[in-house]
């Protein structure tokens, strides 16, 4: 609210005129009583015979008048970037609060945000899930400006929480990343993408200890409704860059998954106290949301379980094939670090006698309070579910990184020395029989076994650095295949050595093992192995 002027408000429960449904700007006399809003030559309110003030110049022309007949507009509660945000009651059940979203003027003309507009509408209406905030109405006022109405949501929004703390509980993140998870599963079950997920659309009401969650702005969402016409066009960029998906940053097609990388970039800025990508230039945000990893979540805050960075960076991966299946999927692996809130419902019900309600797209001006009035859950717990898959994941995720180094010194070792035998095998092939090899022959084949092995070497290095060691889910992904590469390439050289030895053995081929042809062999028996390695962790990444 603007300036300096005071009204007294109603006692709670008296009845609440309804002011003329015209233009505000025409209606500059305004009742102190019931905020009515009445033209220049009126005197009295004809409703309470209260004598009528002049309305200050600078104040909301919206402030006080009726919408649709029945919703008065009491005060200005949150306003963003496109739309204010005011609270209403109903003028004949004026116990009842209601939000109502207004498109401001500047953009009331703009085919596109109007029709986004009524996308909210549409979308929120149609899911009709506890965690996703209500919409009962939309229309245009008098003047033309489109608003919405929705229910009042007493509370705060998660940005908010955030920016006062810092960062949270893993138990109180779990929690309320478990009901968004819900919510986003009610709307993808009706072909509806959210694509802006963000803590600002994540608005907390009820007990601050354990919050219940309203998802709320689904002014950019995405909804499938057979006809295959969306709102928005391929190339369109939309949406907060912090929490934006790599495939919609380059303005690509954004499906279930998007909204999956949007609550896994939630959990990493409640979890770290830092976003992903932190950039005042929205271009540059882009940019690294296509081309680089954000740092891990451990290496920013310790205290997160290994396995639950695991989780966060798999929601998170760039490609979308690797990330969860599904929203349900993701909640169910965030299940296990819930702690004491694993047994709170994901489906929970309005609280009695408190109506569920509140501003959509915009902070409210009630906060959550500062702290708990009963004994908080929110103190870290052992997993209570899946203990001893969190252990398994949280091994792996620790031992991932030492295996990578181990390995890669292992296999390539091997390969060298594989190659080594290759070349000397052949090399002494071609030189008589009985004479030694030179020093000349042997340095010539040190050398090109070293260049042969040290420029993958390089660039192996190169792209671990780059791709794989910031990010758990790779290193888990890359220890584990190079784990099946060494032994399966030893497994290889194993066998084609005992079947060498045996063809010499039972006399079919005396001479196998010492021939020329037994190193090249061997060494292509371990590549063909390590290749199908490749080949197969590859398909199974696909599918």
């Amino acid at each position: 609210m603007t300036g300096q002027w005071s009204p007294k408000h109603p006692e709670a429960g008296s009845a609440t005129p309804a002011a003329p449904a015209s233009g505000v700007m025409s209606m500059p006399r305004v009742c102190p009583t019931c905020l009515g809003r009445y033209p220049a030559d009126f005197r009295v309110c004809p409703r309470d015979a209260t004598p009528l003030d002049d309305a200050p110049e600078d104040l909301d022309p919206l402030l006080g008048t009726v919408l649709a007949d029945a919703f008065q507009i009491m005060r200005l509660i949150g306003e963003g970037g496109m739309a204010r945000v005011y609270e209403a009651r109903h003028v004949r059940l004026p116990t009842k609060r209601f939000a109502v979203k207004v498109l401001d003027p500047a953009h009331a003309q703009n085919a596109e945000i109007v029709t986004r507009f009524q996308r909210e509408a549409e979308a929120a209406s149609g899911i009709g899930h506890p965690n996703v905030v209500d919409v009962y109405d939309v229309h245009r006022a008098a003047n033309g400006q489109p608003y919405l109405i929705c229910e009042f949501l007493d509370g705060t929004d998660f940005a908010t929480l955030l920016q006062r703390q810092g960062k949270i509980e893993v138990t109180l993140a779990i929690a309320i990343v478990r009901q968004v998870c819900q919510a986003l599963t009610a709307a993808h079950a009706r072909g509806i993408v959210h694509r802006d997920v963000k803590p600002e659309n994540v608005f907390l009401v009820g007990d601050p200890a354990m919050p219940t969650v309203k998802v709320i702005d689904f002014g950019i969402s995405k909804m499938d409704d057979g006809t295959g016409s969306h709102l928005t066009r391929t190339g369109m960029i939309m949406g907060t860059p912090a929490y934006m998906p790599p495939e919609q940053a380059r303005g690509g097609k954004a499906d279930h998954r998007a909204d999956i990388y949007g609550v896994g970039a939630i959990l990493y800025r409640a979890l770290t106290g830092k976003l992903p990508f932190d950039y005042d230039d929205a271009a540059e945000a882009l940019s690294a949301v296509l081309t680089r990893e954000p740092l891990r979540p451990r290496s920013i805050e310790a205290s997160i379980p290994p396995a639950l960075e695991l989780v966060i960076q798999r929601a998170m991966s760039k490609d979308p094939a690797e990330r969860h299946p599904s929203m349900a999927a993701l909640a169910a692996d965030l299940e296990p670090f819930a702690g004491e809130f694993a047994a709170v419902p994901l489906d929970p019900a309005p609280l009695d006698g408190v109506p569920v309600t509140g501003p959509v797209n915009v902070t409210a001006a009630t906060m959550l309070s500062p702290g708990p009035t009963r004994p908080s859950p929110m103190q870290p717990t052992l997993p209570r579910v899946g203990s001893s898959l969190v252990e398994r994941a949280s091994r792996e995720v620790r031992w991932a990184r030492p295996k990578i180094v181990f390995l890669t010194l292992a296999l390539g070792s091997f390969a060298a020395l594989l190659l080594a035998d290759a070349l000397l095998s052949l090399v002494v092939g071609f030189k008589a029989e009985g004479v030694p090899l030179t020093r000349t022959e042997g340095l010539l084949v040190f050398t090109v076994v070293s260049a042969v092995a040290l420029t993958p070497l390089v660039f192996w290095i190169r792209y671990l650095g780059r791709a794989v060691w910031g990010n758990s889910v790779r290193a888990v992904s890359v220890a584990t295949t190079l784990g099946w590469m060494t032994s399966l390439s030893i497994i290889a050289y194993g066998v084609g050595a005992l079947t060498f030895r045996l063809l010499g053995v039972v006399g079919v081929w005396p001479a196998a093992a010492a021939t020329p042809i037994a190193g090249g062999a061997l060494l292509l028996a371990s590549l063909a192995a390590a290749l199908l390695t490749v080949l197969v962790t590859y398909r199974r990444r696909s599918q």
